[in-house]
């Protein structure tokens, strides 16, 4: 039954791969974003703000279009809630990186060159993580296929566990570069203090939803 039932659940997960790939499209734009900010070429980081915005957008019709379609009568092999969850996830990953790119837009920041080389290590890692996060909602048809058993199902399962290491190591950067911060609160003011918080704790989120992501996915599988 499971494999005549998989005939018609294809098209929601297909949309959850598609969703996924417009989230990663307006991640992407964060490199580019910030890359400006430490140059200080503020139309630039106005420039890619707008791109971020135009994408979590386009990311939010896919996002409606899937929840408006998912079908409520029919069974499917996973629960349609923990699809939704995961759906959800997918799209705090985005909204992240508009709030980040909103913030940036908000004044313009100068970057201290003490915090130059840490921002760049984070949001490195950071990217590392949401690219992890990706990666797993690519095999989402293939478990599809396998009726979210077997070695894919085991492989999904270490990803989503390389993605809570990945999310953990993020997590050490970002505390690296508030400690950078804080030994040279003295120079700044305390706004500047105050908005590069802010800066980190959103571009922290980024990781922090990936791994929230690949979480309900493991609770979705768990329960097959």
């Amino acid at each position: 039954m499971r494999s005549i039932l998989g005939i018609f659940v294809k098209p929601p997960f297909s949309q959850l791969r598609q969703h996924m790939r417009k989230v990663k499209e307006c991640v992407d734009v964060v490199v580019p974003l910030t890359e400006a900010l430490i140059k200080e070429d503020y139309e630039t980081v106005e420039k890619e703000a707008n791109r971020i915005d135009k994408l979590e957008h386009e990311a939010d019709i896919i996002k409606d279009l899937m929840r408006n379609q998912l079908p409520k009568n029919i069974f499917m092999p996973v629960d349609r809630g923990d699809l939704l969850m995961v759906l959800s996830s997918q799209d705090a990953i985005s909204d992240a990186a508009e709030d980040l790119a909103v913030l940036l837009t908000m004044r313009k920041m100068k970057v201290p060159k003490e915090l130059k080389a840490g921002i760049d290590m984070f949001l490195n890692k950071v990217m590392i993580t949401c690219n992890q996060a990706y990666t797993i909602i690519e095999e989402i048809e293939d478990l599809v296929e396998t009726s979210f058993r077997g070695l894919q199902a085991e492989k999904v399962l270490e990803m989503i566990e390389k993605l809570g290491v990945m999310e953990w190591e993020t997590d050490k950067k970002q505390f690296e570069v508030v400690k950078k911060l804080f030994d040279i609160e003295s120079k700044l003011n305390p706004v500047d203090v105050f908005m590069w918080l802010k800066i980190f704790e959103k571009i922290g989120d980024l990781a922090n939803e990936a791994e929230r992501m690949g979480n309900r996915l493991r609770l979705m599988l768990s329960k097959t």
